[in-house]
């Protein structure tokens, strides 16, 4: 079977009634490399990936998944791709090793393999005891068991729907580190809040906005088009509030205290203003750190969301 590492949306729209969940959304994702889906609640990223996934069909339009029409070919589109959705829940009676194995004999996939893929991929992930009843582990630890089983069977195209969702710091530097490895060689397309988590993993971002994508482009692009406008400065010692504002009051009125020593400074963005203002702080009194507060993506994921 040729299965393509292949995502093709076209004028998809889901409707539930009168609402429209999914307005008419057409992209194509092809090769390797992962594309972060963003959007806030209820936008449509989760009703997107059900359509993808062959879980709900679309209204009208249609959706390839590896060269396959999802609906006409829905075997032949889901045999070639890992999938976590929304947050399963994996049978609380089961072991950790029943309920991967359970997921492997749903794929299709022999025990042998199953079996090797805990071993590897279930030792990179950290699962938790594999004879561990799943009911009783933390919302993490099942997260961690859930994501082993949406790679099973070395798929070409990945699917992660908020794939970090429960999940502590340390945890979430483990699916991180995976995402970076296996995006070399696999398509990934994944749904995250965590705008950081983003800037590490994904090449590219389409967006979407009650049901609309409204933009799909590098994530480079995007954040030389967003621009952080407010810094973090530190100074060396304790500054006064007023002495601060006269200073940078030609660039900014927005400055917010946090501490004797940290405030925030809001400013259009532009790089020039940027170097005004640390030589302003400077005038003030030593700086020991100044440095962006907020990241590019959250300039653009609020104003995406302003513009709509």
């Amino acid at each position: 079977m040729n299965f393509e590492k292949k995502i093709e949306v076209r004028n998809a729209t889901k409707m539930y009634g009168k609402f429209v969940a999914v307005d008419d959304a057409s992209f194509t994702l092809e090769g390797n490399g992962a594309t972060a889906y963003l959007g806030p609640n209820g936008a449509g990223k989760t009703t997107s990936f059900k359509m993808m996934t062959g879980l709900i069909n679309p209204t009208r339009g249609s959706i390839l998944i590896g060269g396959y029409d999802i609906q006409k070919h829905r075997k032949a589109a889901l045999s070639g791709i890992g999938a976590l959705i929304e947050t399963p829940e994996p049978y609380a009676s089961l072991s950790v090793k029943e309920s991967i194995m359970f997921i492997g004999e749903l794929k299709g996939i022999n025990q042998r393999d199953v079996e090797e893929h805990i071993e590897t991929f279930g030792k990179r992930v950290q699962i938790p005891d594999i004879d561990s009843k799943v009911g009783n582990l933390s919302r993490g630890q099942r997260a961690r068991v859930v994501f082993t089983s949406a790679f099973l069977g070395d798929p070409g195209i990945i699917f992660l729907d908020e794939p970090t969702n429960g999940m502590d710091p340390a945890e979430r530097i483990i699916v991180r580190d995976i995402i970076l490895e296996w995006k070399k060689d696999h398509l990934i397309f994944m749904s995250s809040h965590l705008l950081q988590e983003v800037t590490e993993t994904c090449d590219d971002i389409i967006f979407i906005n009650r049901g609309k994508i409204t933009l799909n482009e590098k994530t480079s692009e995007v954040e030389r088009r967003y621009k952080s406008k407010s810094v973090r400065v530190e100074f060396s010692n304790e500054v006064s509030m007023d002495k601060l504002k006269s200073a940078v009051g030609k660039i900014s009125t927005d400055v917010q205290k946090d501490s004797p020593k940290l405030f925030r400074i809001g400013f259009d963005g532009a790089v020039e203003k940027r170097v005004s203002l640390l030589k302003l702080c400077q005038s003030v009194a030593d700086v020991v750190a100044f440095q962006d507060y907020g990241s590019s993506l959250e300039e653009a994921f609020v104003s995406l969301i302003k513009n709509e």
